[in-house]
C-alpha cells in the first residue's frame, strides 16, 4: 500500500508500469512532456511540470529522486547551416528534406539542455526538503519511443515531423530512495 508505515511514499498521481506499493522504481515514466524543434528541453512546459510533480511529492513526506530523461528526436528541416533551420512544410516529400536531424538539439552544450529556471529550482528544491528530493537529469539522446516513417515517395515532412515531435521529449521518473 503507498505511504504504508516504514515504506516510501509513492506521488498520489504514480503510473508507472510498477504500480504503487510494488516496490522498486517503476518501469515506465510518470510523465512526459513533448519539446517543440528549437525550445530549450528542460524549460518553459517540462519546468511548470516539475513543480507540479515537486509540490505533489513534497505534501506527500516523499523520499527519493525525480529522474528527468531527455530524448532529442530527429526532425524534416529546410534551411541551411549558415541561416539556419525550419520545420519543412507539412506536404514537402520527405525525400527532399535539406537535412534530418535536430542541429538546435545538437548546438546545445550539457548546460543549455536546461534554463537558469530550471537548474534553480533543482537546487532549491533539494535545500528545501534537506536533500529528501533529488533531482536527477539525464541526457537519454536519440532513443525513439515511435518508429520514423520511411523515407519513401509518398512519406511526407509532416508525417516525418509527427513521429519526430514524440520521440522530442522529457520524460519524468519518481524512484523511491531504497
Amino acid at each position: 500500500m503507498p505511504g504504508a508505515a516504514g515504506g516510501p511514499k509513492q506521488p498520489a498521481l504514480h503510473r508507472g508500469a510498477g504500480g504503487p506499493g510494488r516496490g522498486g522504481p517503476p518501469s515506465g515514466p510518470f510523465a512526459t512532456e513533448y519539446v517543440p524543434y528549437g525550445e530549450t528541453p528542460l524549460d518553459k512546459a517540462r519546468l511548470d511540470r516539475l513543480r507540479g510533480l515537486a509540490a505533489t511529492l513534497e505534501a506527500q513526506r516523499f523520499k527519493g529522486r525525480i529522474r528527468i530523461e531527455a530524448f532529442v528526436g530527429d526532425f524534416c528541416l529546410t534551411g541551411n547551416a549558415g541561416e539556419g533551420y525550419s520545420i519543412a512544410d507539412t506536404d514537402l516529400p520527405s525525400q527532399k528534406c535539406d537535412l534530418v536531424g535536430n542541429p538546435f538539439e545538437d548546438s546545445l552544450s550539457p548546460a543549455q539542455h536546461q534554463s537558469v529556471d530550471f537548474a534553480n529550482f533543482a537546487a532549491t528544491l533539494r535545500q528545501r526538503t534537506g536533500g529528501a528530493i533529488v533531482v536527477e537529469v539525464v541526457t537519454a539522446g536519440r532513443r525513439s519511443q515511435i518508429a520514423y516513417p520511411e523515407q519513401g515517395e509518398k512519406a511526407t515532412a509532416g508525417e516525418w515531423n509527427a513521429v519526430a515531435a514524440q520521440n522530442n521529449r522529457v520524460e519524468f521518473r519518481v524512484v523511491p530512495a531504497a
